[in-house]
């Protein structure tokens, strides 16, 4: 562009705005001078401020710090010193005393400023004992050597026995990073269990430079009022100064206006003819005004305007050109509107489908008519394996090869079958989906033609959904239900069989109190007992598939039971366990007999698939889940591993393993049931858990336990203090069954008890109600649960404890996937009994409900 182009038409304007431009040369530099002392100016000042402050704020901050390290490490001894006189005057206390002493937790777990803490974890192992978040309590520090170093060198040097401090980074759980300040002391004196502990005291670094940090910000205040008041100083002086020099500037503008508008009134008339010959009228002509240049101008310009008029076509003509070509133009821009509007739209149709077909949940494939790939969109991608530029131009059976699921052979090809018969194809049963890398899912696929606007077949569409979830998921609930109908029958069977074992076993045990060891038959009494006891596991195996098959549930530490459990099955044989345990390991609020079972079943079918010996591995580790994994929800499991070099099971076998009756060996005592995996299946279900199998031929099987855990300590039988307890002692045994009333009265006047019986709830409160009035209450009752056409024992502990609340009962039942068995506690009950049941057995439920435990 040119300059002249800017300014304006008129001479007198533009003398003007010429003037005031000149003007603004002066005011220019002016404004240049000014704002570059100025700024200078402000910026000796600041640094002069900055650097005072700097230099007092690093010795300051070097002083605080020392100052606090000095009161971290005298609180650490501090701390040490009264928590090493209370070891010395109660020298009789252990680590879990300590923990459970809310006075010794109070001196040991204190706040330091707002963000600083002590605590105590052992000299020896690093691991915390005392913490103000009781998560992070019985958990060791060795896991920082290699993320914190620095951290556990401070720990590592307070393990020889003397003080250590320094500086470490810490991770924040946003991942941020801070430094903190620690000092550790080793107390002198050790726990009544020989446990060394270590006081430990924190912070953070920022917590030691807090008042300067404050003192920083009033500092930083008033030097901002100082720049402020030198900078307003400065702008007062431009201010003024840009004033005077503009209104100066003004004036002349104005006197400039005035001559320029007197000298330009002879251009202004020029201007004025030339717009009208421009518009066709050739017959105007200018008054010559002033002389000069100017009257010499108008002159040339009417003649000029003569000769143009002599030989220029006329006005009229040129309107009535111009008309027809205005005409063309706006035609020609109609047809280029409407061709604009159709390609939009087509554009818009074509970003539509693309963003449904990137949008669908189904995978979707085109082809043309020979069956190459022309579009696949993103869930296309996803399930295939391919890109759209990679799957474009190949055959539809190279990016999408299917086989079929249950034989596992070359499966169907929807689109040849469509293009051969022209109509929809729909697979009737999922096929499995190959995908690039070897993934293999199963999916429903339908396809259809796509056919052009005069009806002919220009390709086909194929769409296919991902059914892996869906498939695994029907397939639970199969097994869950075969399960459950099994179990229906199971449940009732063992029931019954119970009773009857019941009255064998009791009188088994009770001949067997009877005899001389030294006489031939008790030899006897002892296999027929043992095998009695067999029978009863054969019953609580049939048990554990009835509805409702809830274990009877107590704290227990697993380690013992699943050595106990492995060694015993894997005795005899040329087998061995090797076992892998945290010295933590969780506890688990299970049925000791049930998961011995599952531990059982599980090393016995590792025995057998390794026929010439092996190492069987068995793993237990804690879990913390924190989102669902599978059929998981989040929180605390141990996962229990057990993992073999046997034969390995067949891919077509792998999917049935938890199918009750299915083995792949002889059926027989000696060989298989079918029932093994499928009780540990049901076992683990009723304990909220999960357990899962993989298999490799000829490498070997693992399987996979996921057990709840739960914080407490575990369960224990109480101590016998008492040897002839029963005498003077009163108990009331109802059960429907005669025999098995028989059984244990014997039982309970051998050991010294006066003993009432009762057929059922309605005789049994009869008789309670009697005892009483006669001045010779009953010292506890034992109920049967389940009394066919009577009262059972649920309904009759009600109506006892409505007359002695604090009466003490036993449930006893062959039914013992009953939930009053479980949480026998929650219906008045004291113990429980399971039947079958031994002499012994009996003696020490009814021992510990009299002792209270």
């Amino acid at each position: 562009m040119k300059v002249s182009g800017i300014f304006p038409k008129r001479f007198g304007s533009r003398l003007f705005i010429m003037t005031i431009m000149a003007g603004f040369i002066p005011i220019a530099i002016f404004s240049v001078l000014i704002h570059t002392f100025s700024g200078r100016f402000e910026s000796s000042i600041q640094r002069a401020v900055e650097d005072g402050y700097r230099e007092e704020w690093t010795q300051s901050s070097a002083l605080l710090t020392k100052i606090g390290e000095a009161s971290i490490r005298q609180k650490a001894y501090d701390i040490a010193a009264q928590l090493n006189l209370t070891l010395q005057s109660h020298p009789y206390m252990t680590l879990g005393d300590l923990r459970r002493d809310a006075k010794f937790r109070s001196v040991a777990v204190q706040g330091i400023g707002d963000r600083g803490y002590t605590g105590l974890h052992e000299t020896d192992t690093g691991v915390v004992r005392f913490h103000r978040d009781h998560k992070v309590e019985n958990t060791g520090t060795r896991a920082f050597e290699k993320t914190l170093p620095a951290y556990w060198r401070i720990i590592d040097a307070g393990r020889g026995g003397k003080p250590s401090g320094g500086y470490f980074n810490w991770i924040e759980p946003d991942g941020t990073t801070s430094q903190k300040y620690m000092y550790v002391v080793p107390l002198s004196q050790r726990t009544a269990d020989g446990k060394r502990l270590s006081v430990f005291v924190t912070t953070y670094l920022d917590e030691f430079t807090k008042p300067l940090r404050e003192a920083q910000a009033i500092q930083q205040k008033t030097a901002r009022n100082l720049l402020r008041t030198t900078s307003g100083l400065l702008g007062s002086f431009r201010d003024n100064g840009l004033l005077f020099m503009g209104m100066g500037i003004l004036l002349v503008s104005f006197v400039a206006l005035a001559i320029g508008m007197y000298f330009s009134r002879g251009i202004s008339r020029l201007s004025e003819a030339t717009r009208k010959v421009n518009e066709g009228d050739f017959k105007i002509s200018v008054e010559p005004v002033l002389s000069g240049e100017i009257k010499t101008l108008m002159e040339d310009f009417n003649r000029m305007v003569a000769r143009l008029d002599e030989t220029t076509v006329s006005k009229e003509l040129l309107e009535e050109s111009e008309k027809r070509l205005l005409e063309a133009n706006i035609d020609l821009r109609r047809e280029i509107a409407v061709r604009s509007l159709a390609e939009k739209a087509l554009a818009a149709e074509k970003e539509r489908l693309a963003v449904t077909l990137r949008s669908i949940g189904d995978g979707v494939i085109t082809v043309d008519t020979e069956g190459r790939v022309i579009l696949i969109n993103r869930a296309g991608e996803t399930l295939t394996g391919f890109s759209q530029e990679e799957a474009e131009g190949k055959s539809f059976t190279d990016v999408f090869p299917l086989r079929d699921h249950d034989v596992h052979t070359a499966g169907h090809d929807p689109v040849g079958a469509l293009l051969r018969n022209n109509e929809p194809v729909s697979l009737s049963t999922p096929s499995t989906l190959v995908a690039q890398d070897g993934t293999e899912r199963l999916v429903a696929t339908t396809a259809s033609l796509i056919r052009s606007e005069d009806t002919a077949v220009i390709g086909a569409v194929i769409v296919f959904r991902d059914i892996t979830e869906q498939h695994r998921m029907e397939a639970e609930l199969l097994k869950a239900r075969k399960l459950e109908s099994i179990g229906t029958l199971a449940g009732g069977i063992a029931h019954d069989f119970n009773n009857l074992l019941a009255v064998i076993l009791g009188n088994i045990s009770f001949a067997r109190m009877l005899l001389d060891d030294d006489q031939k038959a008790v030899r006897r009494l002892d296999e027929a007992e043992k095998a009695t006891i067999r029978g009863k596991d054969l019953s609580y195996r049939l048990l554990t598939f009835a509805r409702g098959g809830a274990p009877v549930k107590k704290l227990t530490v697993l380690d013992d039971v699943i050595r106990d459990a492995a060694e015993l099955t894997v005795s005899g044989s040329t087998s061995k366990c090797v076992y892998s345990f945290p010295e933590d390991l969780y506890t688990a609020q299970v049925d000791e007999g049930q998961i011995r079972q599952v531990i059982h079943n599980l090393v016995m079918n590792a025995r057998e698939s390794m026929p010439d010996g092996g190492t069987i591995r068995i793993t237990a580790e804690n879990v913390d889940l924190f989102q669902p994994e599978g059929p998981l929800n989040p929180g605390r499991y141990i996962r229990l591993t057990v993992e073999d070099t046997g034969c390995g099971i067949s891919p077509e076998d792998l999917d049935r393993v938890f199918d009750p009756y299915f083995t792949t060996k002889e059926m027989g005592s000696e060989k298989g049931m079918g029932l093994g995996l499928a009780i540990c299946y049901s076992i683990v279900k009723n304990h909220n858990g999960y357990i899962s199998i993989s298999s490799e031929q000829g490498v070997g099987t693992t399987v996979t336990v996921y057990i709840e855990a739960h914080e407490g300590d575990a369960e224990s039988w109480p101590v016998r203090s008492v040897t002839h307890e029963g005498k003077g002692r009163k108990i009331l045994y109802m059960d429907d069954e005669e025999q098995v009333r028989d059984v244990a009265g014997q039982i309970l006047k051998h050991l010294g008890y006066d003993v009432d019986f009762a057929r059922d709830g309605a005789e049994a409160i009869e008789l309670f109600r009697n005892g009483i009035a006669s001045g010779t209450p009953h010292d506890l009752v034992v109920l049967d649960l389940t009394v066919p056409g009577g009262m059972g024992g649920r309904e009759a502990m009600e109506n006892i404890r409505a007359i002695n609340p604090m009466v003490k009962a036993v449930v006893s039942s062959g039914y013992v996937n009953d939930t009053i068995v479980r949480d026998y506690r929650k219906y008045g009950f004291s113990g429980v009994v399971a039947k079958p049941y031994s002499l012994e057995q009996f003696r020490k439920v009814i021992e510990s409900v009299f002792n209270g435990k």
